[in-house]
């Protein structure tokens, strides 16, 4: 965590890793420059290797062709205060809570009990997010997200009763692949497939506020699966293609905004980056609610099918505010 890398930084973990091994069975310099590399940076291996072989750090006995650990049982890190501090901070927070059990938030409150907080929840303000959000506080929901918490990592399928926005209500078996939160609407998702389309390459996302009932099943997903490559088979062939004008620190909101999103971004001139996002049908309307959020400081080329339904909106949009408000339809005609 980028917080603490100045106290457990990327070398001490470097050799953590390489007295994990030697503790385990013999290392040999091959073994050991392996994890230099792979744990850290190319010339990692030039700082470390001398301190640990030359005895520097008395950590590594050598027999004339292996490295053994001179420390025992590997033990985990001990947290240092600033870390408790940061726990006992986001404790308060409904939604941190929910990956917990009521026993394990319980020895976490014990365990930072002598820290003290970094800032309160009181202290920030969210401007452009909905006041609807998931009711994080009903014993319901939090039993609904921590089934999901078991089930993803295990590839668990589980029964799913579900009542959507519209009022629809469906039950299927689902792979619960992974959950989602949407920072904008205040609320977690859950990005599934139902078990009879396993092989197809159709997402379904559901809204864990409408989630009515969830359980276990006995069964699990065995079969190799790559879940990103998984994800992109579902995108429409043309990305959506922006043009950000770098105007009141367009780039850096709209980096941070779909940060969420797989995208590519490369820059045009001195003030104007293109930026080619990817998505699929699940995905389609946030985005595009997502888009016209940032105005005339994005200029949107791609595709004509998404072109097509900002103009339906705007379009709306002027029908509705046309009686008590003016309504520039130059913005219409400049997505002609």
């Amino acid at each position: 965590m980028e917080l603490f890398s100045e106290i457990y930084n990327c070398y001490y973990h470097i050799v953590d890793r390489i007295l994990e091994e030697a503790e385990k069975h013999p290392v040999t310099d091959a073994e050991i420059n392996h994890l230099c590399r792979s744990e850290g940076f190319l010339e990692s291996g030039l700082y470390l290797l001398p301190k640990l072989k030359e005895r520097d750090w008395p950590l590594l006995s050598f027999d004339g062709t292996c490295y053994r650990a001179l420390t025992k049982a590997h033990r985990p890190l001990p947290l240092t205060l600033l870390q408790r501090s940061w726990l006992k901070t986001l404790l308060p927070d409904r939604r941190f809570r929910l990956f917990f059990t009521e026993e394990e938030l319980s020895v976490l409150e014990q365990f930072t009990e002598d820290a003290q907080v970094l800032w309160s929840f009181e202290d920030f303000h969210y401007y452009d997010q909905y006041l609807d959000g998931d009711n994080y506080g009903s014993s319901e929901y939090r039993r609904h997200f921590q089934t999901l918490l078991t089930a993803i990592p295990k590839r668990q399928y589980v029964n799913i009763s579900y009542q959507s926005e519209k009022g629809h209500r469906i039950t299927h078996h689902y792979l619960p692949l992974k959950l989602e939160y949407s920072a904008k609407n205040d609320r977690f998702r859950l990005l599934a497939i139902r078990e009879n389309q396993r092989h197809s390459a159709f997402l379904q996302v559901l809204n864990l506020r409408g989630i009515t009932e969830i359980s276990l099943l006995p069964h699990y997903d065995r079969e190799d699966f790559d879940f990103e490559s998984f994800v992109r088979t579902s995108y429409y062939r043309e990305p959506v293609r922006l043009l950000i004008k770098n105007q009141r620190n367009a780039l850096e909101r709209t980096m941070l905004h779909f940060s969420n999103y797989e995208k590519r971004t490369k820059k045009v001139d001195e003030d104007t980056w293109e930026c080619l996002i990817y998505y699929n049908r699940s995905m389609e309307t946030e985005l595009l609610i997502e888009v016209l959020s940032f105005g005339p400081t994005i200029q949107v080329l791609g595709p004509e099918s998404f072109l097509q339904q900002i103009r339906d909106r705007l379009s709306r949009q002027m029908e509705l505010f046309s009686d008590n408000h003016v309504f520039d339809s130059s913005v219409i005609s400049s997505l002609s």
